[in-house]
């Protein structure tokens, strides 16, 4: 890992650097989350494609981690293309609010699931999916991390949704996936620390999520309280 971080490094252009990295560990892609004078970036690196197209991610393929001569002019040439410029994201106040949300729900082993379709969940490791087209649909959840069936409420909020899967989509959220077919949608925890450290202070989060999603998902976390804790 330390052979890969160096050369990661060494490929960042001049206003890039490495805040975080994450590792899958069961498929050996590695997630690198960088930052980019007032924007960040994700970059995966793997031996094979996302298992979901149209991720905002910049998506380096190289076949064999075990070699990595020859990797550091493919991704500085990477790093510096328009695919780069196009997959940056800013960290807005909806995003901060969410994120603060997240950790919250996390540190008390709550985290927000979906249910996938019974073919996407034989199937979603054997050919892709599409990022909006088969996650928006689904339905959404606020679950027990260790036992959903101790605790499941629904959460009928579209745009929290829509917010949860361009989370997921920049790696700021990873995935569990579970027998009962639900991908548990995990806090990427150090990531959003990160930004949340190189962000302003916001108003509470619980105040702007109100604001932006309206109240429902805090009833919904008010219950799961009330139920579980």
């Amino acid at each position: 890992m330390e052979n890969l971080t160096n050369v990661v490094a060494a490929s960042l252009p001049r206003d890039m650097r490495i805040a975080g990295v994450n590792i899958a560990h069961t498929s050996g892609s590695t997630y690198w989350l960088l930052s980019w004078q007032a924007n960040w970036l994700t970059l995966r690196l793997a031996t094979h494609l996302h298992w979901l197209d149209g991720v905002q991610q910049l998506q380096v393929i190289w076949p064999d981690m075990q070699q990595i001569g020859g990797l550091k002019p493919l991704l500085h040439q990477a790093l510096v293309s328009p695919a780069a410029r196009h997959a940056a994201f800013a960290f807005t106040s909806a995003d901060v609010s969410i994120a603060n949300m997240l950790l919250w729900a996390a540190a008390r082993k709550l985290v927000f699931m979906m249910r996938l379709t019974p073919e996407m969940a034989t199937t979603h490791k054997h050919r892709p999916f599409d990022l909006q087209k088969d996650l928006t649909p689904l339905p959404l959840f606020l679950g027990d991390r260790n036992n959903s069936n101790d605790l499941l409420l629904p959460v009928a909020d579209r745009q929290l949704q829509q917010y949860l899967i361009q989370f997921y989509s920049r790696n700021l959220l990873f995935t569990q996936f579970s027998g009962h077919r639900l991908i548990k949608l995990l806090p990427t925890a150090q990531w959003l620390q990160t930004m949340l450290a190189a962000t302003p202070p916001a108003s509470a989060w619980p105040l702007t999520v109100a604001t932006t999603f309206g109240t429902q998902v805090l009833e919904v976390i008010h219950q799961a309280r009330l139920q579980n804790r």
